[in-house]
């Protein structure tokens, strides 16, 4: 990478433009020029002589200049040239117009190839956004011309490509291959067969890539190593029989091991076994030199896709013991990658294989550096999150690569990323501003970086039926600007990232962008970003979530039905196409997955502040992007649950001393809503504003109520059954407010003494509901009752659960965990029908989340999942006869337990115990309930002191002992508790 020469283009160029000299390549549609090849020019060379042919003559609408080796009389002459210029990279180009001739030269013959897109570019004006004629841009230009001076450019990253996935793998990608040369990437990836194929590969610089998971199949000899006329099985096994020392040694035995995928790795500590494999690699090298007709070759060294290594003596004695310790193999396996390495340069000098950082050997090794034969290594970036920048220290998941990549850079080793956007574009998420800035911040602080590969299924691929579905055929073009942008900024990273934006969705878009679907664009970012959590590839926020915000949905079918009227008047018809395009992708994407996340009740997780959140009524703080919102209000009183017309968002988050709510309630005329009270403890119930009911579970059916008019002034008191409101309970809560042209905004804090009476801890639960009153000041608005809960506002047992969780984090792969430490208390998550344990009888088609039943003899019942009479989505559980259990993760000294129960008999409640590597423990027995409700719902509750030790893992478990003892369940709170 070489960032001296992009600033001396911007120089030279500069001074060009001063002499203004200009030299015509086309004019009025004739061709002015001639293109001239050297006598012995490369296949490269040749098509790029083509390619510079085609596109003047398509873009000036007329002729195609003539190609030769020899000037043409009264023909400015293009010369396609290589040079021995030292300021001139490995794939770099240098361009020199000059009175006599045009000069396109490169340090190799791909550079000449980019050179001659970057004339057809920057002079011809073309643009191809996308695979294929449909994303083909330019207006005809009868004269083309070059002004007078030099240009000079190298890629600010070496590493520029794609891993194409899902397609059969003799797939011929011909328009993706044109689309990433023309936008100067470097395809590697295994030579295609097939008459003329290799050359049409080779004319675009593609690198032919041997290897990848190829531990066992390098071994074997897989292709390159099998007597003619023998099945590769039979091979094996004869291979298997004669040396099973080769093979991994697994559980005391050696097994024989065929493919790549989860099988174990071969013992990389023999050395026959490295002399094999480098032997074979060498071999598979020159395979692919046959095949390409002598292309560049890559060596894409990688383990089997599995985490099970040789446990031979001299295999583990290669672990260091903190690396053993915790199952990591880094160490081990470059100690091997370093001598097949070496091996391999013994007989191909100069032909470095690249390694990776994969799975158990990820972190940098403990005890071996990379051996200068390695020509770089792999990350795996698999799981980043791509809401947040790399060095965003609020992003638990991207703290972890921000080490991880730093730790690799420190090595001095070149490294390129294999990132995971594939998901992106199957879920149309609006990537591309990420993706540049995300090579912009590994220019600037990973002077090692290579660049970056991610997943990709092709528009022109070749899928078989099971990979034949929607998104892998659209998967591209849903996230075709992330795809263009990508690698924009591996060439150029200093480039203009608004600019191009800009630019690219005009012309997709034509009349369309401007019309709508900019604002579409801008606020689907907006949504993705500002949603609670991280999003990476298998990961973190639900992108149904994403929609769960007020008027969202609306506002962007708004801006799609606008952007669709204006690119109806757009000449160019594709731009129509588009707009309609994106609205199919929409609701296929966010729209169903939106759907999918409403019809599931989800209890709510409030987390702890990192930062600090300031009471000014704008809820702008890095916290509140950080919460999850809570939206979908509901009319009140409503007899089909029928959604507000002015919807609500809440947020809340919590610290030690406070607990935070956040509010945003849409709103058509902000100017005129009733806000009469004035006064502390007022009547402000009867003003425009919204209502708080805040529950701690141990209070039964006693809550409090804070009421909040929208110019922040408010009531609170206490409400205990059977009696009314009173008003001697003072929450001393922080409370302020906010307005802008369509909502208003309620920020809050209220002390934790007032609500839990102690601080507040991770694994505390709030019960909360919030009551909106919409009241316009004349009387002509719509007046509108809505609440986030269902049935009455004052009515505890509907109220929602508020869960105070931990800090998001990830586990072992680097997946964000449940922060709850106790989950779906309210029985109201549900998950389909998975898979229950043989003998439990029920007639249910749903079960509730993270809730499992027995599956020992003995421990069998019955039960029924069903929804409380009026609702379809308030659940509670009917069992018999059984055992039920949840994971209980709270860590305070004493958890507190509440439950209602409807039934006749007894219930015993206990604590499943295991040691931190879930070893069994004995068991805690805990509390029991013997009742008879008389057919009523109950309220039971009870404390004890947390068992065993903190590392502790724990299953809080619920039996009925008794036969045909049978209760209803719901509302199983368990709640952190300190000792006072």
């Amino acid at each position: 990478m070489n960032r001296i020469v992009t600033s001396i283009v911007i120089f030279v160029s500069a001074a060009a433009l001063l002499c203004g000299a200009e030299f015509k390549l086309t004019d009025r549609g004739k061709a002015a020029s001639c293109i001239i090849l050297r006598k012995n020019a490369s296949d490269i060379e040749k098509h790029a002589a083509k390619e510079l042919s085609v596109f003047l003559g398509k873009i000036s609408g007329g002729e195609k200049p003539v190609i030769g080796i020899a000037p043409v009389k009264g023909k400015y002459p293009i010369y396609l040239e290589l040079t021995d210029d030292k300021r001139v990279g490995e794939e770099g180009f240098k361009i020199t117009a000059k009175k006599d001739a045009l000069r396109i030269t490169g340090k190799e013959p791909v550079g000449v190839l980019y050179g001659v897109y970057e004339v057809l570019k920057k002079d011809g004006g073309i643009w191809w956004l996308l695979p294929g004629k449909d994303g083909e841009y330019f207006t005809v230009k009868p004269t083309i011309t070059v002004k007078e001076g030099e240009r000079i450019k190298n890629p600010d990253f070496a590493y520029r490509s794609l891993s194409a996935v899902c397609m059969n793998s003799d797939s011929v990608t011909m328009d993706t291959w044109d689309w990433g040369v023309r936008n100067n990437m470097r395809f590697r990836l295994g030579y295609r067969t097939g008459k003329g194929i290799p050359e049409k590969m080779r004319e675009r610089g593609i690198i032919s890539k041997v290897g990848g998971h190829c531990y066992t199949t390098m071994m074997t000899g897989w292709v390159v190593n099998v007597p003619k006329g023998v099945k590769y099985k039979d091979h094996v096994d004869k291979l298997f029989k004669e040396h099973p020392e080769y093979f991994p040694l697994i559980n005391g035995k050696r097994k024989v091991t065929y493919y790549m995928g989860n099988e174990p790795q071969p013992c990389t500590s023999n050395k026959e076994v490295i002399k094999r494999i480098a032997e074979n690699t060498i071999l598979w090298v020159k395979r692919a030199e046959k095949l390409s007709g002598g292309a560049k070759i890559m060596i894409d060294f990688g383990s089997n896709d599995s985490v099970e290594w040789c446990e031979c003596e001299k295999c583990v004695a290669l672990d260091p013991p903190e690396e053993r310790k915790v199952g990591r193999k880094s160490t081990r396996n470059w100690i091997f990658t370093n001598e097949v390495a070496k091996e391999v340069q013994k007989k191909l000098p100069g032909m470095k294989i690249w390694g990776w950082s994969y799975a158990n050997y990820t972190p940098i090794p403990t005890g071996v550096r990379l051996s200068s034969d390695v020509g770089g290594v792999m990350l795996a970036n698999h799981y980043r999150c791509w809401k947040h920048a790399l060095d965003d220290k609020n992003c638990v998941t991207n703290g972890k690569y921000l080490d991880y990549n730093g730790s690799w850079n420190k090595m001095g080793r070149p490294l390129f990323s294999y990132e995971e956007l594939i998901r992106a574009g199957n879920l149309f998420l609006p990537v591309e501003k990420e993706w540049a800035e995300t090579m912009k911040f590994y220019a600037k602080n990973m002077k090692n970086f290579a660049g970056t590969v991610t997943e990709v299924c092709c528009p022109d691929g070749t899928y078989s039926s099971v990979f034949k579905n929607y998104n892998n055929l659209n998967n591209w073009v849903m996230m075709w600007q992330a795809m263009y942008m990508g690698m924009a900024f591996h060439w150029d990273v200093n480039g203009d990232i608004e600019a191009i934006y800009e630019k690219i969705n005009s012309l997709y878009y034509g009349k369309g962008w401007e019309g709508g679907m900019k604002e579409f664009r801008k606020y689907l970012h907006s949504l993705y970003i500002n949603a609670g959590g991280c999003w990476g590839f298998g990961h973190s926020t639900p992108v149904g979530k994403f929609l769960d915000v007020p008027g969202a949905k609306e506002k962007l079918y708004k801006c799609l039905a606008s952007a669709e009227k204006a690119a109806a008047k757009d000449p160019d018809k594709r731009a129509l196409a588009h707009v309609k395009k994106v609205k199919e992708y929409f609701e296929r994407t966010w729209v169903k997955a939106y759907n999918d996340y409403i019809s599931n009740f989800r209890e709510i997780k409030a987390y702890p502040l990192k930062g600090k959140i300031i009471i000014d009524g704008k809820l702008d703080e890095a916290d509140w992007k950080n919460a999850d919102g809570v939206t979908r209000f509901r009319k009140a009183y409503s007899q089909n649950n029928e959604l507000a017309a002015f919807q609500t968002s809440v947020k809340t988050a919590y610290d030690k001393k406070y607990f935070y709510i956040g509010v945003e309630c849409l709103e058509e005329d902000v100017k005129n809503l009733k806000e009469t009270v004035k006064e502390f403890d007022g009547p402000v119930w009867s003003d425009n504003g919204v209502e708080f009911f805040l529950n701690d579970p141990i209070m039964g059916g006693t809550y409090y109520q804070i009421c909040v008019n929208s110019k922040g002034v408010y009531c609170d008191g206490i409400v205990v059954p059977g009696k009314s409101f009173d008003k001697r309970y003072n929450s001393n809560a922080e409370i302020r407010t906010s307005k802008a042209k369509d909502r208003y905004f309620i920020e809050m804090k209220i002390p934790a003494s007032k609500l839990t009476g102690s601080d507040l801890l991770a694994g505390s639960m709030i019960r909360m509901n919030v009551f909106r009153v919409r009241v316009p000041s004349t009387g002509k608005g719509k007046k509108e009752h809505s609440t986030w809960s269902i049935g009455t506002p004052h009515n505890v047992e509907t109220f929602h659960a508020v869960n105070l969780a931990s800090q998001r984090s990830l586990n072992s792969n680097s997946k964000e965990v449940d922060a709850r430490a106790w989950s779906n208390s309210s029985f109201n998550e549900v998950s389909r029908k998975k898979k229950l344990p043989k003998g439990w009888k029920t007639k249910s088609t749903k079960v509730p989340a993270s809730w499992s039943f027995a599956s020992a003899k003995g421990y069998i019942g019955s039960f029924e999942y069903q929804t409380h009479p009026g609702s379809s989505s308030n659940y509670y559980l009917t069992f018999s006869d059984g055992y039920i259990s949840n994971s209980c993760r709270l860590k305070s000294p004493v958890i507190a337990a509440t439950c209602r129960l409807r039934g006749k008999g007894t219930l015993h409640f206990s604590m499943l115990r295991y040691t931190a590597k879930w070893r069994g423990l004995p068991t805690k027995f805990l509390h029991k309930i013997s009742v008879d409700t008389k057919g009523k719902w109950e309220t039971f509750r009870f404390e004890f002191p947390r068992p065993g030790t903190l590392d502790e893992n724990h299953i809080f478990m619920i039996q009925t002992r008794e036969k045909g003892t049978k209760f209803d369940l719901d509302d199983m709170y368990l709640v952190a508790k300190d000792n006072n």
